[in-house]
């Protein structure tokens, strides 16, 4: 078990920053010895190391040679994670990645065999599972709170200029292909999906994906081209007995609608608002790398899963390019 944990982080943009707040409370509470944060770009790294009290560099090998150091976060740009995490791994060192792992399911698939060949922990960025509205939906549907699950519907929608690395798919949908096997505790059948590029060549600003279960049927709508109503990030999730949804906005409550088809007609006796304990979901998914690389354990989002995330985000870019159906078993 390692008693005296030190963590480096690379990437200190604006995710990067969060994660580095989070590493300072750790730090402060006992449950890391220190942290030394990395960014080729010192302008950036520098006055963040300054406010937050820690070390810095702008040489990722620096980190990587550092034998000190037991688990990196890595959370710089998407094309840097596959070369990144890879190097950490042979240099001995834990790994926790933002999503996407890595830009393909082949790199995805390269990664875990060198995570499984050193014996590290590799956990990806899907802080959704550790999202406490979302992690009590779970419960219910487990418990059948809801009855069978008919479908579950996502709406991710805000108005913004398209990004240049990535479309909707990567940045916005991964999150949801990944909510949905999560939630049903099963991947998909099969997948289908549209997209739309209109402003940004080869980046989708928006897309739709139909996500076929055993007994579910999912909808996902992803848009950065939609002026109205704000930014939305919204699950629907309809049962046979009643239905709920969320607002990640709020993410200490759930709506329950006691509502349902029912013989030939419906019931609709209103809804009630299911309060949360909040527990910041990335403090928990920080915190859960921790606990991994102490108790030698499997994370809740793994390698495993950040890996079933890209495969699906494949299906859905060969979908929209085919347009066709796309199985995933």
């Amino acid at each position: 078990m390692v008693e005296k944990m030190r963590i480096a982080v690379i990437g200190t943009g604006y995710w990067g920053r969060n994660h580095v707040k989070v590493w300072r409370e750790l730090k402060d509470k006992g449950i890391i010895e220190d942290a030394v944060l990395c960014d080729i770009r010192e302008d950036v790294v520098k006055p963040l190391a300054r406010d937050f009290g820690f070390s810095y560099t702008t040489d990722p090998e620096k980190i990587m040679k550092n034998e000190s150091i037991d688990g990196i976060d890595i959370a710089s740009s998407t094309p840097s994670h596959y070369p990144l995490a890879m190097d950490a791994m042979k240099n001995g060192k834990h790994v926790m990645v933002e999503k996407p792992m890595a830009e393909n399911s082949e790199r995805c698939e390269k990664l875990i065999s060198v995570a499984e060949e050193e014996g590290k922990i590799l956990m990806v960025g899907h802080i959704f599972r550790y999202h406490p509205a979302l992690l009590e939906l779970r419960e219910m549907i487990m418990r059948g709170e809801l009855g069978e699950i008919i479908s579950m519907h996502t709406r991710r929608l805000s108005f913004r200029y398209p990004r240049k690395d990535m479309g909707v798919l990567l940045a916005l949908a991964i999150h949801d292909v990944d909510i949905y096997s999560y939630l049903l505790n099963e991947e998909p059948d099969e997948i289908m999906a549209t997209i739309g590029s209109h402003f940004v060549s080869g980046i989708e600003e928006e897309a739709f994906i139909f996500m076929k279960f055993d007994e579910t049927d999912g909808y996902i709508m992803e848009s950065w081209n939609f002026p109205m109503e704000g930014k939305i990030r919204e699950l629907v999730v309809v049962g046979s007995q009643s239905a709920a949804r969320i607002d990640y906005l709020k993410p200490d409550e759930i709506v329950i609608y006691d509502a349902a088809v029912v013989d030939e007609g419906i019931k609709n006796e209103g809804k009630f608002i299911k309060r949360i304990d909040y527990v910041e979901p990335l403090k928990a998914e920080l915190m859960d790398f921790v606990e991994s690389i102490k108790n030698s354990r499997k994370p809740k989002a793994d390698m495993y899963v950040g890996m079933n995330a890209v495969k699906m985000i494949e299906a859905a870019i060969k979908s929209a390019k085919e347009g066709r159906k796309i199985g995933m078993k």
